[in-house]
């Protein structure tokens, strides 16, 4: 038996966009003024993103225990309010325990962040190629969710999960989305 209910495992929610900086507060703060903001046609205006990013925050605050929903009704969580409210511990994400914690969140939220879950606490390896994680993790979806989800996003989540975390080089003709792109991303100079 697996830890997690394998029938609401999920791969691809996010739109294929990684966490960025500014939407968890964002979003957070959307969510406090209209609990419908993901639903509203005005969404894509109030985040000032296209339809795609504004699924995709609405899943990285879910993943991220920020927001929850139930029955369609979305709501800021505890963990929320102390971290993003007004006066909150972390509304900017600029304490780096914080980012543990949001890192923590998502690696544990095995059903709506199932390949970040997969891969902090059943791929046990030390160090890896993206393929070998790619064939890894396609095993364990036909081994552990019977086979249950397209391989195409499956493997494009990997994609994705690794991008979030591994050191991205710096170059002249990296833009500042690319080098701010997700506070899980760590940056490193260019020899």
């Amino acid at each position: 038996m697996f830890p997690f209910n394998v029938n609401l495992a999920t791969f691809g929610r996010h739109e294929t966009f990684s966490l960025r900086y500014s939407w968890l507060t964002k979003g957070f703060q959307a969510v406090q003024k209209n609990s419908k903001i993901f639903s509203d046609d005005h969404a894509t205006i109030e985040l000032g993103v296209g339809k795609n990013m504004v699924n995709a925050i609405k899943f990285w605050l879910r993943a991220a225990a920020i927001i929850s929903e139930e029955k369609g009704d979305i709501s800021t969580t505890e963990l929320g309010n102390l971290l993003l409210a007004e006066n909150g511990f972390a509304p900017y994400l600029e304490d780096e325990a914080t980012i543990w914690l949001i890192h923590w969140q998502i690696a544990t939220n095995a059903e709506l962040a199932t390949a970040w879950f997969w891969f902090f606490n059943c791929f046990h390896k030390v160090e890896f190629s993206s393929d070998e994680t790619k064939k890894a993790i396609s095993q364990f979806v036909i081994e552990k969710l019977d086979g249950k989800h397209s391989d195409k996003t499956v493997q494009q989540e990997i994609v994705l999960l690794l991008r979030m975390y591994a050191p991205l080089k710096i170059s002249k003709g990296n833009s500042v989305d690319e080098i701010l792109d997700a506070p899980l991303l760590k940056t490193y100079e260019n020899p």
